[in-house]
């Protein structure tokens, strides 16, 4: 990763803020409970991440994830505080000025709102503060929550990865979306 991007992150001291979360950096006292969303086996069929995990292997992911140049995690609150679930910008790449998204929220926060505005708010900083270009993310096809809210976002289905990843005990279709810095719907 470039130095100025880097540079842009560290420009952003406080939480990012939305209309219903509060993006802030991933601490050492927030693995626990994001160990414990992770245990939910109807959070985690929908992520390509191996978990459950004991608490030790949330925290090997921590440590990585921290020194990693091209990543950035962010945990998710509520407004008052509780942390609900993580999300990060991944594989940032300076030259074409994009990154992946990632996502997940527990699942009592599920049809909510939150995620949709914590994706909402993480593609604000790309776009504003980070100044990328193009944000990409990959969903299972049978995850339609998930993808109602990207496209509430602005994300568009862009290609399908056929029989691209294993879940339970069958191959599903992995969707390809992705959103440019105009293409934002910012309510």
């Amino acid at each position: 990763m470039s130095e100025s991007l880097a540079d842009d992150f560290a420009r952003v001291r406080p939480p990012l803020e939305g209309r219903l979360v509060r993006l802030r950096a991933v601490e050492e006292d927030d693995l626990p409970r994001l160990n414990e969303l992770l245990w939910d086996p109807s959070v985690t069929a929908q992520l390509r991440a191996t978990w459950p995990q004991p608490l030790g292997g949330t925290r090997e992911w921590w440590q990585r994830a921290r020194g990693a140049n091209d990543e950035r995690h962010f945990a998710i609150a509520t407004l008052a505080g509780e942390l609900i679930g993580n999300c990060a910008l991944r594989h940032i790449d300076p030259r074409p000025r994009k990154a992946d998204l990632g996502i997940f929220l527990g699942r009592p926060f599920w049809d909510q709102g939150f995620g949709t505005d914590a994706v909402r708010t993480v593609c604000r900083f790309a776009f504003r503060e980070m100044n990328l270009q193009r944000v990409d993310l990959e969903v299972f096809e049978g995850n339609q929550r998930a993808r109602r809210a990207y496209e509430k976002v602005g994300f568009k289905e862009e290609g399908r990865l056929r029989r691209g990843h294993f879940v339970g005990a069958r191959h599903v279709d992995v969707i390809v979306m992705g959103v440019l810095a105009e293409e934002l719907i910012d309510e």
